[in-house]
């Protein structure tokens, strides 16, 4: 469950619960529309779009943001390792088994890996998986075996995604010394210094860089960034 916050262009606010289901397509539409969508490393998404009242030239902003009931925390790598086992195939958990397959009972299983029943419970604890309605099998082909499938939640997959794109700006350099093959016969004030006010920007993902004219330009740019990023994970997700 998600407590979704709609701000609208004049201030007003309204909150509702919503489900993942209802979220994953509210987020799907706002990416088809063109609006600026942002995963969060909570779980959650931010959605915004430019609303022009007729009054004013400068767009007001209508926000939405989406947050899951039980914030998704710093996922570590053992998690996440556990959570690509069970996003990449059909995984269940063993609810009841027969002897010798007792021992199972808890266990979320992923193919080869998955994870063992305490880490198991952790998981559904976080709100990192979801479970679906259990259904009769059976171990090894002949004991029977009930069985509840699994699935990585919409709240995980925005946070990894989030943890994924951490950005960071630079602090201009300030004054420095210029390429003097730059300013060859160029006359430069204070001393043959000149002010630099270009920021750096970078991303976690190290795929990505870029350069602002002053940081809170780079700050602009990184969060471009991390909105594209988003809309592009989110056309991806199944």
């Amino acid at each position: 469950m998600f407590t979704k916050v709609v701000t609208h262009a004049d201030g007003d606010t309204a909150t509702e619960t919503s489900t993942a289901v209802h979220a994953l397509r509210l987020l799907r539409t706002a990416v088809r529309r063109g609006y600026r969508v942002e995963a969060t490393r909570t779980g959650g998404a931010i959605i915004e779009r430019n609303v022009h009242d007729g009054v004013s030239i400068v767009p007001r902003t209508h926000t939405v943001t989406l947050e899951p009931v039980l914030p998704v925390r710093p996922i570590s790598a053992t998690v996440r390792e556990c959570l690509s086992d069970i996003a990449a195939r059909e995984a269940f958990r063993v609810d009841a088994a027969e002897a010798p397959f007792r021992h199972s009972v808890g266990r979320i299983s992923a193919g080869l890996g998955g994870a063992p029943p305490a880490a198991a419970a952790r998981l559904v604890a976080r709100g990192l998986v979801v479970l679906g309605e259990p259904y009769r099998s059976t171990s090894n082909g002949y004991l029977p075996e009930v069985r509840t499938p699994v699935r990585v939640s919409l709240a995980a997959r925005l946070a990894m995604h989030a943890q994924d794109h951490r950005t960071h700006t630079i602090a201009p350099a300030g004054y420095v010394r210029p390429d003097p093959r730059m300013t060859a016969g160029v006359q430069t004030p204070g001393g043959g210094l000149v002010y630099s006010r270009t920021s750096a920007a970078g991303c976690s993902c190290q795929s990505w860089s870029a350069t602002g004219d002053g940081r809170d330009d780079a700050r602009r740019l990184a969060r471009r960034h991390r909105q594209q990023q988003t809309a592009e994970f989110i056309r991806a997700l199944a």
